[in-house]
This record gives C-alpha cells, structure tokens and sequence, in this order.
C-alpha cells in the first residue's frame, strides 16, 4: 500500500490487449497521446512487433504513413545492396534515427562502420499522421533504432546580402574567415599569389569542413561518381579569388540593368588589356543574374572578381554563378560550384581581349588532352613499389586508383560547355572595366537596400567610435557598404529621353552598337584614355540617326 499522499505507481500497460485488431482505434488514440514520451514510444513498439516477422503489421496505416514506410524499406534495400556489394561476406549493422518534431519528423538512416562510425545513407523529412506507429512499423528493418521528440533546429538563414557572391561565400564556407586572415597578413599584396605552404595551410580548412559536411550529407543523395576533386578544385579557384577581394578591402562594385544593357551592346574585343585601369587591386564586379547566360544547369551568371597582377596589363578574371535554387550554395562541398577562371598574364598584356582570350584557351586544352593521354586505373602495385624503394610500407588493404585523365576528360566537358557563356560574360565583365577606368567618377558608396535605416545613419552621419560601432554591428547583421556605378549614365538618358528598350514611344528598328575609343591625348598625344561612344537606337524616320537622342559619354576633362 502506498504511503498517504503520494500516487499510487502507475499499472503496466496491457499491450495484448491494447494491440489485439479490434482495438486498433484505441491504439491509434494511445499513441497520438505518447508522442512526446520516447520511453513510451520505445515500449510501444517493441510490443508492436513482439514475436512478429519484420514488416508484420496488425492494419494498414494513414496512405502518408504507408508511403512513408514503402520509402523506408525500399531505401534499406538500397543500403544493404550496397553493402553487400562493397563488403561481401561481411554485414554490418544499420541504424534508424526517428526525430518527431511535432508538427513534422526526420528519419535518418545509415550504417555503423567500425572504422568510419556512423555513416549516413539517407535522410527522410516530412508529415506522419500516426509518427508513433510509423516508428514503430519501420523498427524491425534496423539493428538499432532511437526515437526522439525534440524541437526542430531553426534553419541558418540566407545572409540579407546573398546577391552578392562574396557575401554568400563568406555566409556558407567556415573557411572564409581562416582564408581571409592568409591573404591580409601572410599572402604578397603586390602579387596577390600565395606560396605553396600557404595554398596548403588554406586549403586545410577547406578539407575538414568538406570531410565534416560530407559525413552529415546522405550518401544515397550523393553523385555517382566522387565529386570531390572537382569540388576541390573549384573552392581553390573561389577561395583564392575571395581571398584577395579580402586583402583589397572588399571593394564590390555594382552595376545597375540600365547601365549593363548598354555595355552588353557595346563591343570590346580590340581592347588591349594593359588599357585597363582598376580602381583597386582586386574588385567583385555584381551584375545580378543573367537568364541568358546559364554557365551550367540552374546556374546564372551573376558577377566576377578581377584582380590586378604585378604588371600593368596582367588580371585575373574568375566569372561566378548563382543557382536558381538557393538551397545548393549550402550544398558546395557536394556540388562543385560553377565558375570559369582564366589568368591573362604575361605575354597577354598588350594583346586585344578577343585573341587573349582565345589563346589562354588554346593552351588549357592543349594541358587538358595532355593529361587524356597519361595511363589511367589501379596504381597500387606501382605506389606501393615506389614506397618499397624508399623504404615504406603501404597499408594493408588500401588500394588506389587514379583518376587524373577522367577528370581532364569531365573539365574538358565543362571547358565546352561553359566558354561560349564565358566569353559573353567576358565582353561584360570588360566593358564594366573600361567603363570603370574611363568613369571613375560615376562611382558612389552607397548601403544596400534594406539596411537598418537607424545604424545606417549613424554609420554615415556620426563621428569618431559612434560610426566604427555603427559600422560594426551592420557587419555582423551582415550589411556592407558596396560601390554603385552608372548613376550619372541614367541620369544623363533619362535627361535625352533615352529608353533602356525599344518600342517605348519610337518607331526604333535597330540598335546601333556602342564601342571604345583608346584615344590619345597629353602631351605629344603620347598618352591614353578610353572614350565610350555609348550604343543608340536607330530609327527608319530618322535617315539613320538615333532614335532617342545621341548619347555621347566622354571624359569629365571632354564634358
């Protein structure tokens, strides 16, 4: 008999009764009233599948619990296939996660490696009107099986700048901090070109991240084949780019769709690339989106960085991409991130856009058919000789396989695909450069949209620590000044009447194409300066002049 005033210990359940069929309702009822209790839920359905074969069901359940269970076994099947093909004659256990969060649950399931540890295979998330029930029918296919009741973790969000590219980088890759400090304390300003030890010290970070988010990412979600070298290589080619924006003091340079209509009408090819003047030694060039320039799948051009070399003349161009879907910038450990980066230095310097660029290709295909040619496959014995050489020992079992000439075949692919898009990305990319050489007054700072309005003011109109304070919290809020180009552009065709597109109130016919002037001018005209004849909308009327008005942009010392 219990003491006075405490309650009587609660009776065991009578699960023979609660499952017989009859009762199935009363169990459904039971189970809606124990999700919050994992002891209860684990007792229920080691109950529920007592002395039954695996999968043995007393009644069908909800068609969204059947479904969900239907997805489960067939998933497992996968899994031990799997494993049977990679481990034959071995078997090791699998394991099922069940978290219910209320008003929707996860399912994780995967392998326990005694090497590896938890290996996932794959993640399940959705809505299970009986979750209770659905655990435990799904139980019987796993060795161990765990189910929890916990709040669902609140999703990172996209930063407020994730248009910009620098922003988005800094936003998803916990390198970007590690990689940042290199470039400003350790990496050649002049240069901008890290040693080997310092590519290495970086590229470290880069690894174990990858290494962390890849154990947490599905592997029944992965590709087919490893995407880690080409993952690899894009993150060296992003990282070094971002690096030295970092090192320049983040200078983004923003182009509105009013000024890059007409730069995307106006030719640049003959332009010799020492006539390029940037206002810092490495800048992100944002153009926003552009539908018609797809670099892969999904993928946008969005933007470039451009970086100055040692020599007049020597830039670096690395032409970036934003998904249509925002979800796969947090998936680039999986996903390698479309990009296009070519190096014109040295000999380039005094050549045209047109025929550098077709040279730097050249060469990277010439390298890329090179590497088609080295012996591909297993080289285990051949390492394992080389070590015996020099004395070591190779592992036991380790087996290695080289894939050097398949991934010149996949980049070769991707040099086919993408150039064509690249190149008119290029034309872009170069008559923003010319515009920001010959313009350099048609730049201001400016604060996103969007910005706090009250610590953006104090941001641009306080004084001494009040300003630092300000500008402080907007970096941590994730708002940065950015540099907007084109004002004085848009002002000056809204004066004439210009229209951005034809049809807007004149019988246009064609436009007539914009191109630059490398004009002379000082003393003995011994010097250069580039001169924008912008594009112009011809009309038939107008027996062949502009439609809208003759705009003419020179130089503020010409105006």
């Amino acid at each position: 008999m219990s003491q006075k005033g405490t309650p009587p210990p609660p009776r065991p359940l009578d699960w023979s009764a609660l499952l017989a069929p009859e009762n199935a309702a009363e169990l459904r009822a039971f189970a809606r009233t124990i999700v919050s209790q994992p002891e209860l839920v684990r007792d229920l359905e080691r109950a529920f599948n007592a002395g039954k074969p695996a999968g043995a069901r007393h009644w069908p359940g909800a068609p969204a619990d059947e479904d969900f269970a239907r997805t489960i076994t067939a998933s497992q099947g996968e899994l031990h296939a799997l494993l049977g093909s990679m481990l034959p004659g071995q078997q090791l256990d699998v394991f099922c996660t069940f978290i219910n969060h209320g008003a929707e649950q996860t399912v994780e399931t995967g392998s326990l490696d005694p090497r590896a540890g938890r290996v996932l295979w794959d993640r399940w998330s959705g809505t299970l009107e009986e979750p209770a029930i659905a655990f435990a029918a799904i139980a019987p296919l796993f060795d161990h099986k765990e189910y929890r009741y916990e709040a669902k973790p609140a999703a990172i969000p996209d930063p407020p700048l994730y248009h910009y590219h620098p922003e988005r980088f800094q936003a998803f890759h916990a390198c970007a901090e590690q990689i940042g400090k290199i470039f400003r304390h350790k990496v050649d300003a002049r240069s901008g070109l890290p040693t080997i030890d310092l590519l290495n010290e970086m590229i470290r970070p880069v690894v174990e991240e990858m290494n962390s988010k890849g154990m947490r990412f599905p592997r029944r979600l992965k590709a087919a084949v490893s995407t880690a070298p080409l993952v690899m290589e894009s993150m060296q080619h992003l990282m070094t780019a971002y690096g030295r924006f970092v090192q320049a003091g983040r200078q983004i340079i923003d182009f509105p769709p009013s000024l890059l209509e007409l730069l995307a009408r106006t030719d640049v090819d003959d332009i010799p690339l020492n006539a390029i003047r940037m206002p810092y030694s490495a800048q992100y060039l944002h153009f926003g989106p552009q539908p018609d320039l797809e670099l892969e799948p999904g993928w946008l051009v969005d933007g470039a960085y451009v970086e100055a070399g040692g020599e007049a003349g020597d830039v670096c161009f690395t032409v970036t991409a934003v998904p249509t879907d925002r979800r796969l910038s947090r998936l680039w450990f999986e996903i390698p991130e479309p990009h296009y980066r070519q190096d014109l230095v040295g000999d380039y310097r005094t050549t045209d856009l047109a025929t550098a660029i077709d040279s730097e290709l050249s060469d990277r295909l010439n390298e890329l058919n090179q590497r088609l040619d080295q012996p591909r496959g297993d080289i285990t014995e051949q390492l394992a000789t080389s070590l015996s050489e020099k004395g070591q020992v190779m592992p036991a079992g380790l087996k290695l396989v080289d894939i050097s000439s398949r991934m010149a075949e996949e980049r070769l692919l991707q040099v086919d695909r993408r150039h064509p898009v690249y190149l008119a990305a290029m034309r872009l990319v170069v008559n923003a450069l010319c515009y920001v050489t010959a313009y350099p007054d048609d730049i201001a700072a400016v604060w996103p949209t969007g910005t706090p309005e009250a610590l953006k003011t104090k941001a641009s109109t306080g004084q001494g620590k009040e300003v630092r304070r300000a500008r402080s919290q907007l970096a941590a809020l994730g708002y940065v000044p950015v540099l907007l180009c084109g004002q004085q552009v848009e002002k000056q065709r809204q004066r004439v009447g210009a229209s951005a597109s034809p049809g807007a109130g004149h019988p246009v016919t064609h436009w007539r194409r914009g191109h630059w002037r490398n004009q002379a001018h000082g003393p003995g005209r011994s010097l250069r300066k580039l001169i924008w004849l912008m594009p112009m909308l011809v009309g038939h009327n107008q027996s062949d002049e502009p439609a809208s008005g003759h705009l003419y942009r020179v130089s503020p010392e010409d105006s």
